[in-house]
């Protein structure tokens, strides 16, 4: 699309300590807060009697970097088992629409067309604008608002574009080769808050359900997966929230401890989670990723086994699950 880089760059290609200094944080940091003297220590002094809540919520040091122990090289080594990738368990995952969050902008004015609404949304020219309604990969869903309805189209695009598609591509890679001791992967499509810049909201309120309705249309945002994988949801919309929820941390915790995410069914049994253990014994074990059709786990309640999602549209942006492979 014209882009050189993406929100998912700097997670997959890895700086040194004084790249990040110079380009991301460093100075900005200390000037943002007016610590402008002319020696590094003095500006360091400076910083250091900055009230701590301001510095959490100012320019931000959030990137993955060589640290020379943990993070050794620039990239993973995926295509093969080898001392520089850990071998070990490892989980990827996205929300649905994480795009909406982080990627496509909703147009500050409105549209009259989809090809001006991507553009807009995505920043991107109008020719890989009219590319991307060309490939007929992104239909567009016709609610009668153009500029929303471009903007669907455009969170989609940035999600696998940011997201889904590297991820895929990362976890298909380290599974099949054996870089990782296992790959598992997951896509939540029941989610509730998250980061939402662009104001859009959530599920629309209807009777019987005050705080929006989750069996109605709504952005799975980015990090609104976080109440389900902490077990800490403090708003429930109907009791499939708190159910999934239930699921959610089963599934979570025994990852944690494990390296795999199915509980022992006697465990959960021990404490009365019984519509857990049937839920789990309706969808089956969530298994790892063994090749191109995964299988990944659909988290919602009930919760699904399903395949790699968006082969087709990832492969258009040249994110193909064998995306790895292909650059060896």
């Amino acid at each position: 699309m014209g882009l050189s880089n993406n929100y998912g760059t700097y997670y997959a290609i890895w700086r040194t300590i004084e790249e990040q200094y110079n380009n991301d944080v460093g100075q900005n940091l200390f000037q943002s807060f007016g610590c402008n003297q002319a020696s590094i220590q003095d500006q360091i002094s400076c910083l250091e009697k900055v009230d701590a809540l301001a510095l959490s919520s100012g320019i931000l040091a959030q990137r993955v970097v060589q640290d020379g122990t943990f993070v050794n090289t620039r990239e993973l080594n995926l295509v093969k088992r080898n001392p520089q990738t850990a071998h070990v368990p490892t989980m990827f995952g996205v929300t649905r629409d994480e795009g909406a969050s982080i990627g496509a902008n909703y147009p500050k004015t409105p549209v009259t067309n989809q090809v001006d609404g991507i553009a807009a949304s995505l920043g991107i020219a109008k020719s890989y604008a009219q590319d991307i309604v060309n490939s007929k990969l992104f239909p567009l869903q016709n609610t009668g608002n153009i500029t929303f309805d471009s903007f669907n189209v455009s969170q989609r695009v940035a999600t696998d574009n940011n997201f889904r598609c590297v991820d895929q591509a990362t976890i298909y890679a380290g599974a099949v080769s054996d870089a990782f001791e296992s790959g598992y992967f997951f896509e939540f499509t029941r989610t509730i808050g998250g980061y939402d810049p662009n104001g859009l909201g959530g599920p629309p309120v209807t009777p019987g359900y005050p705080y929006g309705n989750p069996n109605l249309p709504y952005f799975r945002y980015h990090s609104s997966d976080v109440p389900w994988v902490l077990g800490n949801l403090d708003t429930i919309r109907d009791a499939a929230d708190l159910y999934s929820v239930q699921l959610q941390v089963s599934y979570f915790a025994n990852y944690f401890k494990e390296g795999q995410p199915n509980p022992k069914e006697s465990y959960l049994r021990a404490r009365g989670y019984d519509r857990t253990v049937d839920a789990i014994r309706k969808t089956g074990p969530w298994n790892d990723v063994r090749d191109k059709n995964g299988p990944i786990r659909l988290l919602d309640w009930p919760s699904t086994q399903g395949k790699f999602v968006d082969v087709e549209q990832c492969k258009y942006l040249n994110y193909s699950l064998s995306y790895y492979f292909d650059k060896k």
